[in-house]
């Protein structure tokens, strides 16, 4: 039997918010640090996930494996709602999960549209006015599901909600491991206008993927390609209600281009989606994602023929050198007659036909979501114009991937979210193949392994390469290509040998004769999309530290005399019953040896400490678990700890990542309370970092944030006041 100290448990009301801490963490705020270190380390990690692992390992067997259910709801849901009122509640229709909804299930909500535009007859047409909650997204706990139409969930919402934004209500399975065999995949159904386009996993130990997660093309929708073009083309055409005047735009986070009632073809691009080509003839622009700079709608024009360079020019002058992030534009509008595009300009009254103006759909807006708070579906393709039943439809944006883990993420294999690239225009010997849809904008991954690493594996949301147009035909008529999409977002924990793309995709060609030296024929390609690190911050799940049950401060095991001493602190507790030691030999399978009274609703902080007499020899590892009344429970941070340490020397036990990026989280035995001096020294001896804390003894859990730019190998040292020091190698990225 574990023993209480001191003839009972010992529970000690705080009296400064600096007295205990986990952890010292290098910044000038002690007490603010330690509560950091509990939102980084503890409360995205397994607080947010009781009952995790209840849908047990899984090894995926199958290609195209779709492990989600998908609903939607109908209608609003304000923050701090613990309430969703859906389509059907039980999200189990296609038996992919062992039972119906039940407490202690995950659901992801995520809005995919909503987002407020420019309706402006000018180049400002699909500007964003205003997000909504357009992209807004939290995982949450189910605790009950009181009918057929509504889930209750077990912490308010973060976020609100919109049901006319369609804002979909996704089921997600909670492995313990996720393993995808070589040649095997994940993938989800087609964003349909309601439900669909994304891939969502959790797991409480590891994900291996040596297959592929792949949402290619499984996002927002390209612009339908029809053959109602009776008027000439016009470069001002930016949002028109007539099919004859310009194609259909690409769907975007604004809507698909049905609801754009003002706008739904012509060539200006609603939000992220990829403008339509202006009639006659004009190529379609690429959708988009992410991206930064100031974007144009003219995308990027391909310079690697110094013919093209010329042919550029004459456009405007220096256009070959432009850039706008997002879509690509597509190409001019038809001619029929047969110049040189290297010494005639477009719109030269020349070339006939519309005079191959610059009329193409603008390349989709690149968009805000930088922040880790929204992600968005890649914006479908502008369609091409077309009048002879061979034009081309634009591609559909990537879809959406979120992996989360607790411990490590890797393999062999890839996880994409790729937009699609259209179709070519027809080609006959007897027609001349009208213009080409724009390429699909890439889509969004967010992978976060809470405790663990991501290695290895690729990752991938690039925009699809325009349509090209094929053309049988000796005459001097030409049409136009398709813009690429643009590239996607993708947002992953600190990773080690990962490849990340987020390339946006090539324009389309013609092979009409006349555009032999100048192939694009004026579509451009999408610019590259944006990949981010997750900041230590970092939470999908809608718990926060100011929802959590328990505001926990402190967690640590110290050695004594042959004994384990759990320590822990509360800044606050609500509705707690009571707290569960748990003791694991291999940090999987634990068993509870102390049960320990909360103190149900109070704002005052407390301490708790608690003996294990019987530590497992070599390394245990333990872990602290809260119970409220109504028995709900989160679970902490698991900690090791060696059975056959002594702390009278300062160690260093553990530096992780390494390589490390902006950040170290640093394990050390600290044998004496007091200060303690971190250092980054070069291999040669020389100090380019240093911070001091005060810290408590025992093993204690550190971050570093080093000021260092530089990459390369430096040594970390700590040192105390009485002299003593260690030393670590660290890898900076």
């Amino acid at each position: 039997m574990a023993r209480l100290r001191r003839g009972g448990i010992k529970q000690v009301q705080r009296q400064s918010m600096t007295m205990r801490k986990l952890a010292f963490v290098f910044s000038f705020a002690a007490l603010a640090g330690a509560a950091l270190f509990v939102l980084n380390n503890l409360g995205t990690s397994e607080e947010t996930l009781a009952n995790p692992g209840k849908d047990g390992s899984k090894t995926i067997t199958t290609s195209n494996t779709i492990v989600n259910e998908y609903t939607t709801l109908t209608s609003n849901a304000s923050s701090g709602s613990t309430t969703l009122n859906v389509a059907a509640s039980t999200l189990n229709a296609n038996g992919r999960f062992s039972g119906s909804l039940a407490a202690g299930d995950l659901v992801l909500i995520i809005q995919m549209q909503g987002a407020s535009i420019s309706t402006n007859n000018n180049s400002s047409y699909g500007t964003v006015s205003s997000y909504n909650s357009a992209g807004m997204y939290e995982f949450a706990r189910v605790s009950a599901r009181p009918n057929s139409t509504s889930i209750t969930l077990s912490t308010g919402l973060r976020n609100s909600y919109n049901n006319s934004g369609k804002t979909q209500v996704i089921r997600v399975p909670r492995y313990t491991t996720l393993t995808i065999n070589s040649g095997r995949s994940i993938t989800c159904p087609d964003w349909d206008g309601s439900t669909g386009g994304v891939v969502a996993v959790e797991a409480t130990q590891t994900v291996t993927i040596n297959g592929s997660i792949n949402a290619n093309g499984k996002g927002f929708r390209g612009g339908v390609v029809e053959q109602n073009t009776v008027t000439p083309g016009t470069p001002s055409t930016y949002r028109t209600t007539s099919n004859a005047e310009g194609a259909e735009k690409g769907e975007s986070i604004a809507g698909p281009a049905s609801i754009l009632g003002n706008g739904a073809f012509g060539r200006g691009a609603p939000a992220n989606g990829g403008g339509g080509g202006n009639a006659h003839n004009g190529g379609g622009g690429g959708g988009s994602n992410a991206g930064s700079g100031t974007w144009t709608g003219n995308g990027n024009p391909d310079n690697s023929n110094a013919n093209w360079t010329t042919a550029w020019n004459l456009e405007s002058v220096g256009f070959s050198s432009t850039t706008s992030p997002g879509g690509g534009r597509g190409g001019y509008s038809w001619s029929s007659n047969g110049r040189n595009p290297i010494t005639t300009a477009p719109g030269n009254a020349g070339w006939g036909g519309d005079n191959r103006q610059n009329s193409g759909g603008f390349g989709g807006r690149n968009l805000d979501n930088a922040s880790t708070t929204r992600v968005f579906l890649g914006g479908g393709g502008g369609a091409g114009d077309s009048n002879n039943n061979t034009g081309t439809s634009g591609a559909d944006g990537g879809g959406i991937v979120f992996v989360v883990a607790k411990g490590n993420i890797g393999g062999t294999g890839s996880v994409t979210a790729n937009g699609d690239t259209p179709p070519n225009t027809s080609s006959c010997t007897t027609c001349y193949g009208d213009a080409a849809g724009g390429g699909g904008g890439g889509g969004s991954v967010v992978m976060h392994s809470l405790t663990g690493s991501l290695s290895t594996i690729s990752i991938s949301a690039n925009g699809g390469n325009g349509g090209s147009q094929n053309i049988i035909t000796t005459t001097g008529e030409c049409e136009s290509p398709g813009g690429g999409g643009g590239g996607g977002y993708v947002a992953t924990s600190p990773r080690t040998g990962v490849t990340v793309t987020v390339n946006g995709g090539n324009n389309g060609h013609t092979d009409s004769p006349p555009m032999v030296n100048f192939t694009p024929n004026g579509a451009t390609r999408g610019a590259l999309g944006t990949t981010v690190v997750l900041p230590t911050t970092f939470n999908p799940y809608n718990t926060t530290n100011n929802t959590l049950p328990v505001t926990l401060v402190s967690f640590l095991i110290k050695p004594e005399e042959g004994a384990a001493a759990a320590e822990w602190a509360t800044a606050a507790e609500k509705n707690n019953d009571y707290f569960l030691l748990e003791r694991s030999s291999d940090g999987d399978n634990f068993e509870v040896v102390g049960r320990i009274a909360g103190s149900g609703t109070t704002t005052i902080p407390r301490k708790y400490i608690f003996t294990d007499p019987a530590p497992f020899p070599g390394t245990s590892y333990y872990r602290l678990k809260q119970v409220d009344y109504d028995g709900q429970s989160e679970t902490f941070k698991t900690i090791p700890f060696d059975n056959n340490q002594k702390i009278g020397d300062l160690k260093i036990v553990e530096v992780s990542p390494n390589p490390f990026t902006n950040e170290l989280r640093l394990i050390a035995d600290i044998p004496e309370a007091g200060v303690i001096s971190a250092e980054i020294l070069s291999m040669g001896g020389a100090k380019v970092w240093e911070t001091q804390s005060d810290v408590q003894d025992g093993r204690q859990v550190m971050h570093l944030q080093p000021e260092i730019k530089t990459p390369g190998v430096y040594l970390l040292r700590i040192s105390d006041t009485a002299g003593k020091s260690t030393v670590m190698k660290v890898v900076k990225r």
